[in-house]
């Protein structure tokens, strides 16, 4: 598996495996003892109501690493990984 440098998946479009454009990608949270990416954090689209999705205290999505299927130009994220508010 070839490795990416997190900083450079900052701005990348979020898309489901459905094709629903998420948001934007602002930030990663990595459990720094293991070094592994546990959460994207996602600026939600302006078509997506945020409200049905768990956010954090700025309003951005929060979506577990699990739920990425795939990281090309985009990131493909898995609809049944997305937790619901």
């Amino acid at each position: 598996m070839a490795k990416i440098v997190g900083k450079s998946l900052i701005g990348r479009n979020v898309v489901s495996d459905r094709g629903t454009v998420i948001g934007k990608l602002v930030d990663l949270s990595i459990e720094t003892l293991a070094g592994k990416v546990m959460m994207l954090i996602i600026k939600p689209g302006r078509d997506i109501d945020a409200r049905y999705f768990r956010l954090n205290d700025r309003g951005e999505i929060l979506i577990p690493f699990t739920a990425v299927k795939a990281v090309k130009d985009v990131l493909i994220i898995s609809e049944g990984g997305i937790p619901r508010a």
